[in-house]
């Protein structure tokens, strides 16, 4: 009989932000265990919240491996990591006090907005060890200022976003960035409809495609991907991988729920646009033939079940400028999009500013965005650029159709 142990603490403060003022703190913390065992083909688990009894929790699930619940024992072998990020963001006795000055200079910089939301400091632990000498600790930390301004009298519940995250937070810099994007929103800028540069995070533009990604779909058939793995299908330009390190994820745990480890803790998807891989776990990678992609999931007491931690595509350009020097459109708020079976993707954009030589100029009115499947993977992708001020993060840049509403 083999065994798999995984404890998990999630530490979290959260603060409650109401028309530019802390009026709430709340702090969480909270430890899950599991315990997996595997014999005669099959899979017996058990979890627990609080502070877990590892016997205990053995027992039960070897008692539950009477379920009969096949699934392949593929433990990985002996390796040893550990992952700290110990360089605290902010000490939480500061935090409240902190960020109020933060949110009174930030009100004074923009006196046409109301701020509410929320403010998040986070520190995540995991740690996973199987019987065959696998031990692995992932400690990370993240912060974030997620804040939805409202035009005072405009009537909306909101018309915009603020959002910063990152570990070294410089107030100043947070501030200068609002405040060029709270001058755009009064300044109008327009653009004839046609086919522009539209730029977001990856997940914005390409997260409706990700269905397509997944093992279970492709291996059925039903994935616009199946029959092609291996295959040049995407751009020269494009590399896509799963984004599990903590150094371009902020708080990520760098190995998934099956205590799998990729190469540079990123499981790639895309290399140079071949499809190297679709999303499995070691289940439905022997069950379909598929390679096996290293990023599973799994809840405390369940059988791991595939998971996607968020995208990381290989930077093309060092500046917005260089990846967009003429007009673009850059992303704020898109909801209400979708995919059709044959893979044209569609979304109306309630909010985006215009972006000439990767500098924000004016607020768009509302728009439309379009495009294929395989033309935004392919012919149409045009790079991606990573710390840049905007989300602190990267920005994805595609060619698409654009229309007014």
């Amino acid at each position: 009989m083999e065994k798999e142990f995984i404890k998990e603490t999630q530490h979290s403060v959260t603060l409650n932000v109401t028309a530019g003022k802390i009026d709430s703190f709340r702090e969480i913390e909270k430890t899950t265990g599991t315990v997996r065992v595997y014999e005669n083909g099959c899979i017996g688990v058990a979890g627990a919240l609080g502070e877990p009894d590892e016997e205990k929790l053995t027992e039960q699930a070897k008692e539950a491996l009477s379920f009969g619940i096949p699934y392949p024992c593929q433990l990985d072998g002996a390796l040893e990591i550990e992952e700290r990020d110990d360089e605290e963001i902010l000490p939480i006795p500061a935090l409240v006090p902190t960020m109020q000055d933060f949110l009174d200079r930030l009100g004074a910089l923009c006196p046409k907005f109301a701020f509410s939301h929320k403010i998040t400091l986070a520190h995540n632990r995991k740690e996973y060890r199987n019987s065959r000498g696998r031990h692995l600790v992932s400690e990370g930390r993240s912060f974030e200022i997620a804040l939805i301004a409202q035009n005072r009298g405009s009537g909306n519940l909101f018309d915009t976003f603020f959002v910063w995250s990152g570990k070294h937070f410089d107030a100043d810099a947070v501030l200068a960035y609002f405040k060029e994007q709270y001058d755009a929103f009064f300044t109008p800028a327009d653009l004839e409809p046609g086919r522009y540069p539209v730029v977001g995070g990856a997940e914005e533009l390409y997260g409706a495609s990700l269905q397509h990604f997944v093992g279970d779909l492709y291996a059925a058939g039903a994935s616009l991907l199946s029959g092609k793995l291996n295959e040049k299908v995407f751009s020269d330009q494009l590399t896509m991988r799963d984004n599990m390190n903590p150094k371009t994820a902020d708080g990520a745990c760098f190995f998934d729920a099956e205590g799998c480890v990729a190469e540079h803790y990123r499981p790639t998807l895309i290399e140079n646009g071949v499809l190297k891989a679709v999303v499995t776990t070691k289940k439905t990678a022997a069950e379909y033939g598929l390679p096996h992609s290293e990023n599973a999931d799994a809840p405390y007491d369940g059988v791991p079940g595939i998971g996607f931690h968020g995208l990381y595509i290989e930077p093309t350009a060092k500046t917005l400028k260089e990846l967009v020097p003429g007009k673009a459109i850059l992303m704020v708020i898109a909801s209400g999009g979708d995919m059709t079976p044959e893979g044209h993707f569609a979304t109306p954009v309630q909010m985006a500013y215009l972006l000439e030589g990767g500098k924000i100029k004016g607020r768009l009115p509302e728009i439309s965005i379009g495009g294929d499947f395989f033309d935004m993977f392919g012919k149409d992708y045009l790079g991606t650029v990573r710390d840049v001020p905007y989300k602190n993060a990267a920005l994805t840049a595609v060619m698409m159709d654009v229309s007014r509403n």
